[in-house]
């Protein structure tokens, strides 16, 4: 009997014990999920009610600050409409656009309305939305890749089939080509020189479509590329400090040099293309100083290990990260075989 009470005592302290532990994690859950909801509500701003005012809080919009479906530009409007038709027709039939025929088209009716766009209040997000998901992968495609377009309809591309005796450089002239880019284009080393009679390349007819055009943005940090009117590529930049501003206008590029000396400004001092002190990196794109009114500006790299992107610190001078010099220099073309537009916009 005495047993029989000892098990009756310790059944009902489990059961007790249970019943105590049971509660415990069930306020401790809902404890935890109240304080997830309050931190939520915290950091997520109210959405404006039906009657809100001016002055109620709400999601900050991307980009310029306008909503993500804001009324396109009515003069862009239908080159943008035209191009989502196409696009949307090859995506249907199972496609990717960027490696169709009609690329180089796209490319060319996109780059239209990013123009159109370039400052325009209330278009910022639909910008940002063409370069990342539309003129990037064209780009990519055209410019970067061995990827041939014999039948573009825009007539940017074409194929060249090498006669005995050209070389790189020779038949990259004959179209407004570095031989970088045309090397580049063939899947070879920039400086690589091996050609086989009868090998057929992608060429990019750059001097017959008015050569090369390059959009600096300066609020925005930004270089947009374009090739013949095609666009190829956006590079983050830095530009002049404010004691030392880069200027605003349009000019060209009038010089293309790789492994340049420097002299710096302030002193006067001529660095070598291997001195540690020589700030350009490995390329220089020089500036006319026609429509900007000012000497020795241009594009180039930086030695040194942070080149502080995206912020007022140069000399008056364009900044890329070096890699990004260096590609953007193999992209252009010296200027007696294209012409290189150089926008310069606040």
């Amino acid at each position: 009997m005495r047993s029989f009470v000892i098990l009756l005592i310790l059944a009902a302290a489990g059961w007790f014990g249970w019943r105590w532990y049971a509660e415990r994690q069930a306020a401790a859950k809902v404890a935890a999920e109240q304080a997830a909801a309050a931190q939520h509500a915290a950091e997520t701003p109210p959405a404006p009610g039906p009657g809100a005012g001016p002055g109620a809080t709400a999601q900050p919009p991307p980009g310029d600050g306008t909503p993500a479906d804001a009324p396109i530009l009515p003069e862009v409007k239908a080159e943008y409409e035209r191009a989502e038709g196409i696009w949307q027709q090859v995506v249907a039939s199972g496609t990717n656009p960027a490696g169709t025929a009609k690329a180089p088209l796209l490319d060319h009716l996109y780059s239209d309305v990013l123009q159109g766009l370039y400052n325009k209040p209330g278009q910022k997000a639909l910008e940002l939305k063409l370069i990342a998901e539309r003129l990037t992968p064209l780009g990519d495609s055209l410019f970067f890749s061995k990827t041939p377009f014999p039948d573009d309809e825009s007539g940017l591309f074409a194929s060249h089939e090498v006669q005995p005796g050209e070389n790189p450089d020779a038949i990259a002239r004959k179209y407004g080509m570095s031989r970088e880019l045309l090397n580049r284009l063939r899947g070879r080393d920039p400086n690589d020189s091996r050609l086989g009679a009868g090998d057929r390349l992608k060429v990019v007819k750059i001097k017959d479509k008015g050569g090369f055009l390059l959009h600096i943005d300066k609020s925005d940090f930004y270089l947009d590329c374009y090739v013949g009117g095609a666009f190829a590529r956006r590079y983050p930049i830095s530009h002049g400090a404010p004691e030392t501003p880069t200027p605003s206008g349009k000019t060209r590029l009038i010089g293309r040099e790789l492994n340049p000396s420097w002299t710096n400004p302030k002193n006067g001092k001529v660095y070598g293309p291997d001195d540690p002190e020589n700030i350009l990196g490995k390329v220089w794109m020089a500036f006319s100083p026609d429509g900007i009114d000012k000497n020795g500006l241009g594009i180039h790299g930086y030695t040194g290990p942070n080149p502080k992107m995206q912020a007022q610190v140069s000399n008056g001078c364009i900044r890329l990260d070096t890699p990004q010099a260096q590609e953007l220099f193999q992209t252009l073309a010296n200027p007696d075989r294209s012409p290189t537009a150089v926008e310069l916009a606040d």
